[in-house]
């Protein structure tokens, strides 16, 4: 398996230097033209479009690393994944083939589907059972992508019952970025939810290589 946790624990680290530059820019002294133009709401919207980027970066791994566990791809364990059918796809492109089943596309920011992916096409690999211990939690994580990207009252009402769930208390207006801004004070140190949730993921990612 090539290294692609570390891949994605770096693009986790990136968007959370991105974040940390908008906070340096509102830190700016009050009254210059720098701290005018990056007010807390422009800050906030940077936090957004940070966790937006974790998420897709979170995607693609998830897509990436079960492809090749098709293919018969070793784990950095030294696991190796039978299919649920058949043998091992000899390449990347047939395994993606065979995960799309003749849809333009598979999604992989639901983690029930993910589950459910993994028991129809491998047998025990990581993306059933990280997942599927970890499943309220990134249905969660997932309900803050879709808020950040929808503005329904859907997206509205599970982007509360998600912030609820993580922090305990809603937002106003059910914006994003002013969750993702706040603190948690759940650990030893506090820190910021965005990278709380980012380097949570990363954890993740790493148990399934």
């Amino acid at each position: 398996m090539p290294p692609l946790a570390a891949q994605f624990r770096q693009s986790v680290s990136e968007a959370l230097a991105l974040a940390r530059a908008g906070d340096l820019a509102a830190a700016a002294p009050v009254g210059g033209s720098l701290r005018r133009e990056w007010h807390v709401a422009r800050v906030e919207l940077l936090y957004e479009l940070a966790y937006l980027r974790i998420f897709v970066e979170w995607e693609l791994f998830l897509e990436q690393t079960f492809l090749r566990y098709l293919c018969g791809y070793v784990s950095v364990g030294g696991h190796i994944y039978p299919p649920a059918v058949g043998s091992f796809y000899a390449t990347l492109q047939a395994a993606e083939t065979a995960i799309l089943a003749g849809r333009p596309f598979a999604l992989w920011h639901d983690p029930i589907r993910v589950i459910g992916r993994a028991r129809q096409l491998l047998t025990r690999c990581p993306h059933e059972s990280v997942i599927a211990s970890h499943t309220a939690r990134l249905v969660d994580l997932a309900a803050v992508r879709h808020r950040i990207v929808h503005g329904q009252k859907d997206a509205k009402q599970k982007f509360d019952t998600a912030t609820i769930n993580l922090a305990g208390r809603r937002y106003r207006g059910a914006r994003p970025g002013r969750f993702l801004r706040d603190w948690d004070h759940s650990g030893t140190l506090a820190r910021r939810w965005l990278s709380a949730l980012g380097l949570e993921l990363g954890n993740l990612a790493q148990q399934m290589v």
